[in-house]
C-alpha cells in the first residue's frame, strides 16, 4: 500500500468518525434540550449531566473541526459552571437561563445544519 492509499483510508476512517459524532450528538439533541429546560424550570440536579454532555460536544466539536458547534457547547458549559456556583434557584440570574436556553438553540441549529 502506498501513501496515498493511506492517505485516503485515512480520510474515510475520519470521515467515519465524523459522522458517528454528528450522528449520535443529533440523536442527544432531545436529551440535550430536555435537561436544559429542567434547568430553566429550576431543577438543577440536571446540571451535573448537562454539564458531562456539553464538555462532550465542546471537545469532540473542536477534534473534528466544528467550530461552531464546539463554541456553542462551550458556551453552555461555562454558563453551567456559573449556574452550579449558585447557592440556589432563587439565586439564579433570569438574563443567564435565557441565554442558556439560547445557547442549546444555536448548538441545536449547528448541529442539525452541520455537513460532512
Amino acid at each position: 500500500m502506498d501513501n496515498l492509499d493511506k492517505q485516503a483510508q485515512m480520510l474515510r476512517k475520519l470521515t467515519a468518525i465524523r459522522e458517528s459524532f454528528l450522528h449520535r450528538t443529533r440523536g442527544e439533541l432531545p436529551l440535550l434540550l430536555d435537561l436544559i429546560g429542567r434547568i430553566r424550570a429550576g431543577d438543577f440536579t440536571a446540571i451535573p449531566q448537562l454539564q458531562i454532555l456539553a464538555h462532550r460536544i465542546y471537545g469532540s466539536g473542536a477534534t473534528f473541526d466544528f467550530s461552531a458547534i464546539s463554541e456553542n457547547a462551550g458556551q453552555i458549559e461555562n454558563l453551567l459552571e456559573a449556574l452550579a456556583d449558585t447557592p440556589s434557584a432563587v439565586a439564579v440570574d433570569p438574563h443567564d437561563l435565557g441565554r442558556l436556553v439560547e445557547c442549546g438553540r444555536r448548538l441545536a441549529s449547528e448541529i442539525g445544519a452541520a455537513l460532512i
